[in-house]
């Protein structure tokens, strides 16, 4: 059975611009970025299946959300000019890539090739911590507030926090878990040396989630790759500096 299309967002026309998001994102997530591009780019932002108006999966792994995403970009008739995957989007866009996926240039954003050691017990640890509030009966949107504010290095910036959490907050218990479960397995080190298209490894100082010295080994292992490091903010830059942000990704698909 062929899978469905995901939902997206799209603004504007020109070379396709094609926005993955992250664990706690949407379509929506890069609002700023698809207004301030789009009189020069095609942009799209798209769902995750499960998020937002994208049907779920009954299994989620990363081969088959590469398919999902093989799907958007066939019915978008486009090869995409730029890639642009934010942490665990970063982690799908790769995966992509090596089923087969082609994009004229690549820029993984605060993301990583692999989650911590996959098989470790820091990985089961992780996986229990994460899941504990959907084993308890919560869901995201009872304790989205408390995550999204611990990846703002400038905590003062309540409009951008109170952006992030509406982002999130809709997100279904059972994709959350699919995500976290789906996440921990992700491995990709050694076809880093395999990725062909230009590719920025966009970090930010303050992130923890992503530590700037991981992106920038990261960068060290895919060819002619470029390593950037965002001043002052943590790991949702792209709603916390959405100007920096937004910046780094005009310069980079430009040339």
């Amino acid at each position: 059975m062929t899978p469905p299309i995901p939902s997206y967002k799209e603004r504007g026309s020109g070379p396709l611009l094609l926005f993955l998001h992250g664990l706690g994102g949407n379509r929506h997530s890069f609002d700023h970025q698809l207004e301030a591009l789009s009189d020069r780019y095609r942009c799209v932002a798209w769902d995750v299946p499960g998020y937002g108006g994208s049907a779920s999966m009954a299994a989620m792994s990363f081969p088959a959300l590469a398919a999902r995403l093989d799907r958007l970009v066939n019915a978008l008739g486009s090869e995409p000019h730029a890639v642009i995957g934010h942490s665990f989007g970063g982690m799908v866009a790769q995966t992509w890539l090596r089923r087969g996926g082609a994009c004229g240039k690549l820029i993984l954003a605060h993301t990583s090739a692999a989650f911590g050691k996959p098989g470790s017990r820091w990985n089961e640890d992780f996986l229990k911590a994460r899941l504990a509030p959907i084993d308890e009966g919560l869901a995201p949107c009872d304790f989205a507030r408390q995550l999204i504010t611990s990846m703002f290095f400038d905590r003062s910036k309540a409009a951008a926090i109170e952006a992030a959490v509406r982002t999130m907050a809709p997100l279904p218990a059972t994709t959350y878990r699919q995500v976290i479960e789906c996440l921990v397995a992700f491995d990709e080190r050694v076809h880093l040396e395999r990725i062909r298209a230009p590719t920025l490894c966009l970090a930010a100082q303050h992130d923890r989630t992503a530590p700037p010295q991981s992106v920038a080994e990261m960068a060290q292992r895919i060819p002619g790759a470029k390593y950037q490091c965002l001043p002052d903010v943590g790991h949702l830059a792209y709603v916390e500096t959405p100007d920096a942000f937004t910046a780094a990704i005009a310069a980079f698909v430009a040339h």
